[in-house]
């Protein structure tokens, strides 16, 4: 009888005890997916990747630079494919990204050694590219026909002047040798 009451007892017990639920990893990505969602972006992933390169949703879409920390009244700068690698057309885009307040002020520095005013400078990579010369055409939203502009990239610390090929309304044909920080600086 004793043996029946402990084993009723420890039953009872067992079955009115709390269930505590953790919480559900859907319920985090939902919440994610929104905040994301808010944001201009399709979903948190896409959210994240925009935040690694320092970019806003609007910018991340275009794979464009609008703003950079450091750069006064920055010429938007944007890429859209069809670049040139070691001679051959592509469909390859370069991937750009904002650039850190250090790289501004240097590249600030580099147009102030020119006598001329910056435009941008922004973070340009070619993701699973290997290149001699990527002949790439950036669109600088706002750049008059005719205007005159010289261009810097910070290769291994130091800043390096780039082959500008064509400057026209809007746009800035370079010949890259690297990946990197690349400074537009409007010369008189």
């Amino acid at each position: 009888m004793k043996k029946l009451i402990a084993l009723l007892s420890a039953a009872t017990l067992l079955v009115s005890m709390t269930v505590s639920a953790a919480p559900s990893p859907s319920a985090e990505a939902v919440t994610a997916t929104n905040a994301a969602v808010e944001a201009g972006f399709a979903n948190a992933s896409q959210q994240e990747m925009a935040a690694a390169r320092g970019m806003t949703a609007a910018e991340y879409y275009n794979n464009a630079i609008t703003s950079t920390p450091g750069v006064t009244n920055a010429m938007p700068v944007g890429q859209g494919g069809k670049i040139v690698i070691n001679g051959v057309v592509t469909n390859m885009t370069a991937q750009l990204a904002k650039a850190d307040k250090a790289t501004a002020a240097g590249a600030n520095e580099q147009a102030a050694a020119l006598g001329g005013t910056l435009l941008n400078v922004v973070k340009v990579s070619f993701p699973g590219a290997n290149f001699n010369t990527a002949t790439i055409n950036f669109y600088l939203k706002g750049l008059p026909n005719g205007a005159k502009v010289a261009v810097k990239q910070l290769v291994n610390g130091v800043w390096v002047d780039v082959e500008v090929v064509e400057v026209r309304a809007d746009h800035v044909v370079l010949n890259l040798k690297y990946a990197g920080a690349v400074a537009f600086v409007q010369i008189p």
